[in-house]
């Protein structure tokens, strides 16, 4: 029946509103279809470029490897053509010996033979013969290389005698009647005969270069100009000779020593070495100089840069400066370990009595004060000794086993000086003062004095004054009348 029925009639603006939604949709379509096409064309430029810097870094890769190959391809051309430069001579001495033992085997085998097994016989002859005296020279090479020098010469004395026996096989191949020589007899006879003396060389400079990157070499002494020779060659010669023998290698340095070491010898036979030499084979040998003793060099002046002085310096302000600080209290401990009964007497009459006894200078005692007494203050009357505390002193710890410890005690009695009755005198007079010094206080200032007060007026430390106060707070109790 919804089939059959009629749609609703739309008004104007009901069309108008689809046709501006259909507008508002394709504008939306389009725009991002185009941000689509602006980011797919942003991906693919950067898909390039990162396509580029991969090609331009797998193409920098390959010229890296071809230059290192190139370069690596130069070094070993290098090495061969240094090599073929030291090697080449004596290759060719060594084919011009093996080319003329080649020709006279060459000429002995039979003729029936063919060409190619004559050649070879001959090759095979000529290598056999010539390697030799090579073969035991190489043994001579390698012994040299590996420090044996007593074995690389002996083999090296070897293949010269293997040299010489196959040189003069080789001269007689070409010689003339009766050995008259020849240019190419000489010429190969040479060869053969030569050949272990040129590796030789080849073995020494190999040798000298171990030498030299073991830094083993053994120098040999200062050089001279060719002028110097000439002019002194006896004197030249023997500073040569003193470089060698001293290690010199300056050989301004290496002359100067030489002269000064020749003035040395003269002065020391004045007449002459042949005169002194003919008196000291009679006997009269002149009388020996008096040795002088040599001056003593000055010390080097110290100085801070050095870091051994400087640390010293600083070591010796610690140890002053912490003997500063323990000085006192060692003499403290050292009156306390001689006599503990005047120790707790200066203790108990003051910190300022204890400095007093001890060796401080005069400028850091406490200034004790001079009082006269007047007819309105009574003197005080003295309490008596019997009131006054004395601390006992503590034991001393001792590390000693129990079994040894009276010994050790009797001993310490035996060497400890007679003991002496500790004066009470110091200790009457200050607690004297402190009492007059309080009663006073009081009755001026109408109230109870401070440490400080009180150890003013009577001369000693606020701690003193402080103590006699809490010692004598019963009798102070009452306070002054008002």
């Amino acid at each position: 029946m919804k089939l059959l029925t009629r749609s609703p009639k739309l008004t104007p603006a009901d069309l108008a509103e689809l046709r501006r939604i259909e507008l508002a949709t394709q504008i939306e379509h389009a725009r991002q279809a185009d941000q689509l096409h602006r980011e797919q064309a942003a991906a693919d430029r950067a898909a390039r470029r990162q396509a580029d810097r991969e090609a331009d870094r797998a193409e920098r890769k390959r010229r890296k490897a071809a230059a290192k190959a190139k370069a690596r391809r130069i070094a070993t051309l290098r090495r061969y053509a240094e090599t073929a430069r030291y090697v080449a001579p004596l290759l060719l001495v060594n084919t011009a010996a093996v080319g003329a033992q080649t020709g006279y085997a060459f000429s002995r085998t039979p003729a029936s033979w063919p060409v190619l097994a004559r050649v070879a016989v001959a090759l095979v002859y000529a290598a056999t013969v010539e390697s030799i005296s090579l073969y035991v020279n190489w043994h001579s090479h390698d012994a040299l290389m590996q420090g044996a020098t007593g074995t690389a010469a002996e083999m090296r004395r070897r293949a010269y005698v293997i040299a010489a026996v196959v040189g003069a096989m080789n001269y007689s191949h070409f010689d003339g009647e009766d050995w008259t020589p020849t240019p190419f007899a000489v010429g190969t006879g040479m060869a053969s005969l030569l050949s272990p003396w040129l590796w030789g060389l080849h073995t020494r400079r190999q040798q000298h270069q171990q030498l030299l990157r073991r830094d083993l070499v053994d120098e040999t002494g200062a050089v001279f100009d060719r002028k110097r020779r000439k002019a002194f060659p006896i004197r030249t010669w023997r500073s040569a000779r003193w470089s060698i023998e001293h290690n010199e290698l300056d050989p301004k340095r290496a002359w100067d020593g030489y002269h000064a070491d020749r003035a040395a010898r003269r002065a020391a036979a004045p007449a002459g070495r042949i005169r002194a030499a003919w008196r000291a084979l009679r006997g009269a040998a002149p009388a020996q100089p008096e040795p002088v003793e040599p001056e003593p060099a000055p010390p080097a002046p110290l100085s801070l840069d050095d870091p051994e002085v400087l640390a010293i310096a600083k070591a010796k302000l610690d140890i002053a400066a912490a003997r500063e600080r323990i000085l006192p209290s060692a003499i403290r401990y050292g009156i306390a370990d001689r006599d503990p009964a005047r120790f707790a007497d200066l203790t108990a009459g003051g910190i300022w009595d204890l400095v007093a006894a001890t060796d401080e200078p005069a400028h850091v005692r406490w200034p004790v004060p001079v009082r006269v007494a007047t007819a309105a203050e009574p003197e005080p009357a003295p309490r008596p000794a019997a009131q006054i505390p004395t601390p006992e002193p503590e034991p001393r710890r001792s590390w000693w086993p129990p079994s040894r410890q009276p010994r050790l005690r009797s001993l310490r009695r035996a060497r400890r000086p007679a003991a002496r009755e500790p004066s009470r005198t110091g200790r009457r007079l200050d607690v004297d003062r402190l009492a007059a010094e309080y009663s006073r206080l009081t009755r001026e200032l109408r109230r109870r004095p401070t440490g400080h007060e009180l150890g003013s007026a009577a001369g000693c430390s606020k701690a003193a004054a402080n103590r006699w106060m809490r010692e004598h707070r019963v009798s102070t109790s009452a306070g002054p009348a008002r």
